[in-house]
C-alpha cells in the first residue's frame, strides 16, 4: 500500500516535470520525422538506432531527473523523515522508468511503421537495455547533488553511451566495434536488431554481457542506496 502511495506521488512529480515531459516526447517526434525523410533501405537502421536512444532517454530520464529536482528541493530529505525508505523510492523511481520506457518503445512500432520479427527478443532485449539505463540514471541522481550538477555531470554520460550504441562503428572502426563486444553497447545495439530484422546474432553471449553490467551497475547502486538508508535513521 505504501509503495502504491508512493508511486501515484511520483507519477505526479513526473507529469510536472517539463524537462522529463520533454525527453520523452521527443521520441516519436524524431520517429515520425526520420520515418518522413530516410530512404526506405535505411529503415531497419533507423529503428535500431531509435529503440536504443529511446531506452536511454525514458529510461534514465525518469530517475535522475526526479532524485536531483527533490534534492535541489531538499524533498528528498523530508522524504526519509517518513516511513518511507530510501530503497522504496528507488525502486518506485525504477519501476515507473522500466514500464515507461517499454510502453514508449512499444509506441515506437507505429510510428516508424514496423513489426518486429523476433518480438519476445526484442521485448527481452530492450528490457534488460533499459534496466540498464535506469541504472545510469539512478547512480546519476544518487550521485549529484541538484539539477545544474545533473546537467553537467550527469547528462554527458548518457550521451556518451547513446552515441557509442548507436554510431556505425563497425564502418568507421572495426577494431573498436570488436572490443565493444564486450562492453554494454554492441550487444544492445546486436539484440534490438536481431529482434527487428531477424538477423543471427550470439544472443546467449549478448545478453550475458548486458547482464553482467546491469548486476555490477544495481549492486553499486545498493551500495548508495544503503549509505542513505543509514543517513536518514
Amino acid at each position: 500500500m505504501r509503495l502504491v502511495a508512493l508511486a501515484r506521488a511520483q507519477m505526479q512529480d513526473i507529469v510536472r516535470n517539463p524537462m522529463v515531459l520533454f525527453f520523452l516526447a521527443c521520441m516519436p517526434v524524431m520517429g515520425a520525422v526520420m520515418k518522413a525523410t530516410m530512404p526506405t533501405s535505411a529503415h531497419s537502421f533507423l529503428a535500431t538506432t531509435l529503440f536504443v536512444m529511446t531506452a536511454y532517454f525514458a529510461g534514465w530520464t525518469i530517475p535522475s531527473f526526479t532524485l536531483a529536482e527533490e534534492k535541489e528541493k531538499r524533498q528528498l530529505e523530508a522524504l526519509f523523515l517518513t516511513p518511507v525508505r530510501p530503497w522504496q523510492v528507488v525502486l518506485v523511481k525504477g519501476g515507473i522508468g522500466l514500464v515507461g520506457s517499454v510502453g514508449l518503445g512499444l509506441l515506437m512500432f507505429p510510428i516508424l511503421g514496423e513489426s518486429p520479427q523476433h518480438p519476445l527478443l526484442w521485448l527481452a532485449s530492450y528490457t534488460v537495455l533499459t534496466l540498464f539505463a535506469v541504472g545510469i540514471g539512478t547512480l546519476v541522481g544518487l550521485l549529484v547533488k541538484d539539477m545544474r550538477s545533473l546537467g553537467v555531470g550527469g547528462t554527458p554520460v548518457v550521451l556518451v553511451f547513446i552515441f557509442a550504441s548507436t554510431l556505425p562503428w563497425a564502418l568507421m572502426q572495426p577494431g573498436v566495434w570488436a572490443v565493444m563486444a564486450w562492453l554494454p553497447t554492441r550487444p544492445a545495439v546486436e539484440l534490438i536488431a536481431a529482434g527487428i530484422t531477424g538477423e543471427s546474432v550470439p544472443v546467449a553471449r549478448n545478453l550475458l554481457v548486458m547482464l553482467a553490467y546491469v548486476v555490477l551497475l544495481w549492486l553499486l547502486n545498493a551500495r548508495l542506496i544503503r549509505r542513505l538508508s543509514f543517513a536518514g535513521r
